[in-house]
């Protein structure tokens, strides 16, 4: 494997190093996947129940017909006014 250097704002390294210690894992194992990602075309897509994980089941709804399929139907769906 070769190595190579770069420079990066210090922005950009603080928020490295907080996606790294989030992770718990090297930066270098995650600047690789990125730019494996970038080199490939590959545009990030995570779902909102990736994105709120940690969330979900946390909070109880407050309804015990909260799951009844009449309150799911038109979950997640745009409204048009």
């Amino acid at each position: 494997m070769q190595t190579l250097t770069l420079k990066v704002p210090d922005e950009l390294a603080e928020r490295l190093n907080r996606r790294a210690r989030d992770l718990n894992r090297p930066k270098s194992e995650i600047v690789r996947q990125a730019l494996a990602a970038q080199l490939n075309g590959e545009r990030k897509s995570e779902s909102l129940l990736d994105r709120a994980g940690d969330l979900v089941g946390m909070y109880a709804s407050g309804r015990k017909d909260a799951s009844h399929k009449r309150h799911l139907k038109n979950l997640g769906r745009k409204r048009m006014a």
